[in-house]
């Protein structure tokens, strides 16, 4: 009898111990990181005067922005982000010795973003799974585009406010009680936008909608947060 004791003891224990970073009450403090590289190259036939353009980009981002989140049920949680991105795109234009003719020759973003969202968590023996769920959120991009020629006059400033909606998918896992680790495989999004071009010549204005799906290879999203619980 008491060694059955002992082991209801056990296996009560462990079960509190594998449920505790997802049962209802846990909050999470984390902080997102992301990084992401791509290379384009592709060539453009002029038939008006029988030239090609062979264009080379170099994308550079990189993201940063802490998180909390609350358990309002387990495996169920609320909570919030703030994201700063840096983006680099450095663009080659080759067109027989005026590269600066065809387009910028580079551009500059810094994006700020907010997001509230929802997510539920599917885990296997309560350490490792996935969890996903929908998003709101709302985002200020301001862009820089330079050309090389400085008698040409295209450098303009471009400002973007978006909102957001959407659906994440996060591989998730807990090596420790309070802490856990997170990777984004990938991200649904819809957007609604509205755009402001200022150019040396004089400004427009635009609006519009986009949807774009982004997965793992487009770059890699990492985060750490920190599980600490109501009891």
């Amino acid at each position: 009898m008491k060694k059955i004791l002992i082991l209801i003891a056990a296996f009560l224990f462990a079960y509190q111990y594998s449920n505790a970073q997802t049962e209802k009450g846990n909050q999470t403090l984390g902080v997102n990181l992301g990084f992401g590289y791509n290379k384009y190259s592709f060539n453009t036939f002029n038939t008006s005067d029988q030239s090609n353009t062979n264009t080379s980009s170099k994308v550079t981002t990189f993201n940063i922005g802490p998180s909390y989140s609350y358990f309002i049920a387990d495996k169920l949680d609320l909570g919030a982000s703030l994201s700063y991105q840096a983006l680099t795109n450095n663009i080659n234009n080759d067109a027989g010795g005026a590269p600066y003719t065809n387009g910028p020759n580079k551009q500059t973003n810094n994006n700020f973003e907010g997001t509230i969202y929802l997510r539920k968590y599917f885990l296997y023996a309560n350490k490792i799974g996935v969890r996903t769920g929908p998003y709101v959120g709302y985002s200020r991009n301001d862009q820089k585009s330079t050309w090389d020629d400085p008698n040409a006059g295209n450098n303009s400033n471009n400002v973007t406010n978006g909102y957001e909606a959407g659906a994440k998918l996060d591989l998730v896992y807990y090596p420790s009680t309070h802490l856990g680790v997170t990777a984004t495989l990938a991200n649904l999004e819809y957007q609604h936008y509205s755009e402001k071009n200022d150019y040396a010549t004089g400004s427009e204005k635009q609006n519009g909608n986009s949807v774009n799906l982004s997965l793992i290879n487009n770059g890699l999203t990492v985060g750490v947060f920190y599980v600490f619980g109501s009891k």
